[in-house]
């Protein structure tokens, strides 16, 4: 385990920081590029999740051991210095060995010598390092910017820290079992003799060990991946067989395919989305599920469809949002600064009105977000409330703090 490992890290976290790519989809080019296996794979994508969530915390704590503001040090030794100080910090990786493989990632005398400077003061004043960063900012200790701390703050006071520390705890893989071919029992039992720890809820299967073995059973059209929160939202739609189903904005189109199954593939589901290259996916993975009632359509869910009015029975409205409840796998999501969110909260108003308008009188309408921002959540929908004459059955903030859960929000509405 050693510069490999170290060297697939740090070019991956280069491009995400200098290009602005995301780190999960870079991970995957460069696995497939640079073929990693066994303990350098493990080591060199933990090595990349970790810098990703702690960039603030890492900054912080260079400059400190450096005497220089981060932006005075040049983005090669930036991110040199940000992969050596998290095995320092959070790795359990020998002191000699963090240094030393950090000089090496280093070109010229003059950048080595800087960078075994910064990383041997590290390691001298790991005590008053630790404890300045104990009695930091928020934005510091748990890697978020500063307009999310303040958000959550506000909002969930008493709550804070909870939330703001489990982002740091990442949920085991999730599938949703594919009913029409097995029960989640079956699938759970299937994945354990292929050496997977597993438990079920509901037809969900939660793999706490073996992630990578599992995977084929996704490839059979056994199950697809889908959180527990977001199956949550697909159950409280209440779908059933023979129901004509709208999903307003389907990509990448899990909650579509979650309905369908929950339909027994029996009835009519419409999934619509304003991309229309990413709607052949959400095709292609129906047929792997054996799955035919989906149909998919360009729509601008912003855009009044009149051809729809009065049309569903079932309406999944899942408005693009903040992303906030989704930081544990999206680590780019914590630098976000929330500008434009009024312009964002206006697409999400536009788009369950437009929504609202598909549905037929005592159909039943599910709003969801993975966001934990009250601005996106019950201040959309309770305004709408009054002004549609909407019926709230029932509303849910679940909280990134709930055991292998991603912070989300789900409304049900239904029509008078």
């Amino acid at each position: 385990m050693g510069d490999k490992a170290r060297r697939f890290a740090l070019g991956v976290l280069r491009r995400v920081w200098e290009n602005g790519a995301y780190s999960n989809i870079e991970i995957n080019s460069a696995l497939k590029k640079q073929g990693l296996e066994g303990i350098d794979k493990a080591f060199g994508v933990a090595l990349v999740n970790g810098c990703a969530e702690r960039l603030f915390t890492l900054d912080f704590l260079i400059e400190k051991a450096s005497g220089r503001k981060i932006e005075e040090i040049d983005a090669e030794l930036q991110s040199v210095l940000r992969v050596g100080f998290y095995q320092l910090f959070y790795m359990k990786v020998p002191d000699m060995a963090a240094c030393s493989e950090s000089v090496a990632l280093a070109e010229g005398k003059k950048r080595k010598g800087f960078v075994n400077a910064v990383m041997r003061s590290a390691c001298r004043n790991r005590r008053e390092l630790t404890s300045a960063l104990e009695n930091s900012c928020d934005s510091v200790k748990y890697s978020l910017s500063p307009q999310i701390c303040e958000m959550i703050a506000t909002q969930y006071p008493a709550k804070k820290d909870g939330i703001m520390k489990s982002f740091f705890q990442p949920n085991p893989l999730v599938l949703r079992t594919n009913t029409l071919k097995l029960s989640a029992e079956e699938l759970c039992n299937r994945l354990a003799s292929q050496g997977c720890d597993c438990v079920t809820a509901g037809n969900a299967v939660a793999v706490t060990e073996g992630a990578d073995k599992a995977l084929s059973a996704v490839a059979e059209g056994l199950c697809f991946v889908q959180g527990l929160s977001f199956q949550y939202a697909v159950s409280s739609l209440e779908a059933r067989e023979g129901d004509f189903v709208l999903d307003v904005c389907a990509c990448p189109g899990g909650k579509s395919l979650g309905a369908a199954l929950d339909m027994n593939n029996q009835g009519t589901i419409v999934s619509m989305d304003i991309h229309g290259n990413k709607l052949t996916l959400i095709e292609k993975n129906a047929s792997a599920l054996g799955v035919d009632i989906i149909n998919t359509k360009v729509q601008d869910g912003r855009k009044l469809n009149t051809e729809l009015l009065g049309v569903a029975d079932r309406i999944i409205c899942d408005v693009p949002c903040s992303g906030i409840g989704a930081i544990k796998g999206r680590p780019e999501i914590r630098y976000k600064d929330l500008e434009g969110n009024d312009r964002l909260i206006d697409t999400q108003k536009a788009i369950l009105k437009n929504a609202f308008a598909y549905l037929k009188r005592g159909g039943r309408l599910v709003y969801s977000t993975c966001t934990i921002n009250k601005q996106e959540n019950e201040e959309v929908v309770h305004p709408f409330l009054e002004e549609s004459g909407a019926r709230l059955v029932g509303e849910r903030t679940v909280l990134p703090t709930e055991k292998w859960h991603d912070g989300f929000y789900v409304a049900v509405l239904e029509k008078k």
